[in-house]
């Protein structure tokens, strides 16, 4: 059986890059821990894709969209749906952010 994979939006490669520049400001190493935890969460999300919660939303185009903390970065969201190979990150949203205008 194939190994479940991800693949990352633009979008999302955008704001993960952000929030590790905004991190490594006060510190370099935990912007670099920043990214190895994100890629750990995506495989798991990518092997267990109905770990995160549902997003609720009205728009239609946020129907099965999902979110799920980096690890050890919980204030850190990844936004995703499940897809037959594993997961679509679609964003990687600060929890404090105004997420309905993000989406």
């Amino acid at each position: 059986m194939k190994q479940p994979s991800y693949q990352i939006r633009p979008l999302a490669e955008a704001d993960l890059d952000g929030h590790a520049h905004r991190i490594a400001i006060d510190s370099l190493d935990s912007a670099l821990r920043l990214y190895d935890c994100a890629a750990e969460t995506y495989q798991m999300l990518a092997e267990f894709p109905q770990m995160g919660l549902v997003y609720r939303s009205q728009k239609s185009e946020l129907k099965n969209l999902r979110y799920f903390p980096i690890t050890r970065f919980p204030n850190y969201l990844v936004f995703y749906r499940p897809i037959e190979t594993g997961i679509d990150i679609i964003r990687i949203l600060h929890s404090r952010m105004d997420k309905p205008n993000w989406l």
